[in-house]
């Protein structure tokens, strides 16, 4: 079942946001110079559709859950056998901090950037037990970070395995909960982990 979406409608004439495509569609027909947009909260497309930077409502988000939110994304470069991740972190006080980092564990490999992206959720998890936060949403472009977490997939591959033994020890110990966004659409922290995942791959070639 696909997970419900928010379309953000934005122009001189219409501004809303429409719960269905098919609304959406019907009131952008004929319409000149209209932006419109898919997102998974009513909150960011309901942004879009004013023309406020979405980015401001992720740290709006954070501070009133408490919550850490964590935009993680992964690279491979075959030629280095390496896999990296890239990872932004928003505080509920609205610090952002971004962070990078690289592997060539030869047994991950097989799994190229997926590699790369269970390392930056373990990583995030990981940050924010460890600075006192027990609430953390992770963001993310691959659906197998969270499928795999709640077991709607068989972990099979070694970094599967992996994975869900490394987040089995924070399991209980915080509230650990998934929004899968898409891939290169626009969103600002989201482009920004997967910078810096690719820049981890250059770094290490130094």
């Amino acid at each position: 079942m696909s997970k419900k979406k928010y379309y953000g409608v934005r122009s001189e004439n219409i501004t809303g946001v429409f719960e269905t495509w098919e609304e959406c569609k019907s009131s952008i027909e004929g319409v000149k110079s209209v932006k419109y947009k898919a997102f998974p909260t009513f909150e960011e497309a309901d942004a879009f559709a004013k023309g406020i930077d979405i980015s401001n409502i992720h740290i709006q988000t954070a501070a009133e859950s408490n919550s850490v939110i964590a935009y993680v994304d992964g690279s491979y470069d075959g030629s280095q056998k390496r896999y990296s991740f890239g990872c932004v972190i928003i505080t509920p006080q609205g610090k952002i901090i971004c962070e990078k980092g690289s592997n060539e564990d030869p047994e991950a490999l097989t799994s190229r950037n997926v590699a790369g992206e269970l390392m930056g959720t373990m990583f995030a998890v990981r940050w924010a037990y460890s600075n006192g936060y027990y609430s953390i949403l992770i963001r993310h472009d691959y659906e197998g970070i969270a499928k795999w977490f709640t077991g709607q997939w068989k972990a099979n591959s070694y970094c599967a395995k992996k994975y869900i033994e490394y987040m089995g020890k924070y399991r209980n110990a915080m509230n650990i909960s998934f929004q899968k966004v898409t891939a290169h659409s626009g969103d600002k922290y989201n482009e920004m982990a997967d910078e810096l995942a690719k820049k981890a791959l250059m770094e290490s070639k130094i």
